[in-house]
């Protein structure tokens, strides 16, 4: 049986969901949360097979929570807003269901599921299919100046990259959020945080928590918000990173122990 977590700020929404599901039994309804820290601590406690999850939240959006969601949880993002879906393929949902969710069309997301967790299983059994990072096998690791060609996410076309530009990765599943130095700004590429963590040089990049690496020569202040939250910068014009107490404890003593 599949486990789910139910995410939407809305009581009827979740209350309609769960409803729906109850028609596919081999779905079990693990979870619901109302709020974004609902859902991290849910997922930091008891990661679930499929998260249905909506965009709009109180204080943020669903897409913020993806850096919690597991490599093995499957995505589908329910929503009253057609807007968002070209951001939620973007992050490698599964699917993408505009409320009222037609029942329907919910018997083929759980067929999607069940596809892809028969996928999943069949790799971790050994029957992998070839690594998408890294189509000729082995990858090269790369210095600090060497540009990198890399293809950008749900485009045909590619984005030249300095390897010292790169101030922190972020992992969305199958993808990857670069932060660069002024002005290159932020890219989505179609790269997994594997590939990232085969070419970057150890010593120059770290990866301080699941879903984050940063360059540490890059940062310029690490100035804690609250207990729960930390503001990392880079310099001027290039993107802060927010991350939580542990990564940024891990950081902190990294930056520390190079000084």
């Amino acid at each position: 049986m599949l486990t789910a977590l139910l995410v939407d700020d809305e009581p009827r929404a979740n209350d309609r969901m769960q409803k729906l599901l109850a028609a596919h039994p081999e779905i079990e309804v693990a979870g619901v949360a109302g709020t974004l820290a609902e859902a991290r601590a849910f997922l930091e406690t008891t990661p679930p097979d499929v998260l249905f999850l909506d965009v709009e939240m109180p204080g943020g959006s669903g897409l913020d929570l993806l850096v919690s969601v597991a490599d093995a949880t499957q995505v589908v993002f329910v929503t009253a807003r057609v807007k968002y879906a070209v951001q939620a393929f973007a992050a490698a949902a599964l699917d993408y269901l505009v409320k009222p969710v037609d029942p329907d069309r919910l018997a083929d997301t759980v067929a999607r599921i069940h596809k892809q967790a028969a996928r999943s299983l069949a790799q971790r059994d050994g029957d992998r299919e070839p690594d998408a990072d890294a189509p000729d096998g082995e990858v090269a690791a790369v210095g600090l100046d060497d540009a990198l060609s890399l293809p950008l996410a749900g485009k045909n076309t590619s984005s030249l990259v300095t390897v010292s530009d790169i101030c922190w990765i972020e992992s969305l599943r199958n993808y990857t959020r670069v932060a660069l130095k002024a002005p290159a700004g932020v890219l989505l590429f179609n790269r997994r945080m594997s590939h990232w963590d085969k070419i970057l040089p150890a010593g120059s990049f770290a990866r301080v928590s699941r879903s984050y690496i940063v360059q540490l020569a890059a940062v310029e202040q690490i100035e804690w918000s609250s207990r729960q939250e930390t503001t990392v910068t880079f310099g001027a014009g290039a993107e802060p990173l927010l991350l939580g107490r542990l990564p940024a404890t891990r950081l902190r003593d990294l930056l520390g122990s190079k000084g």
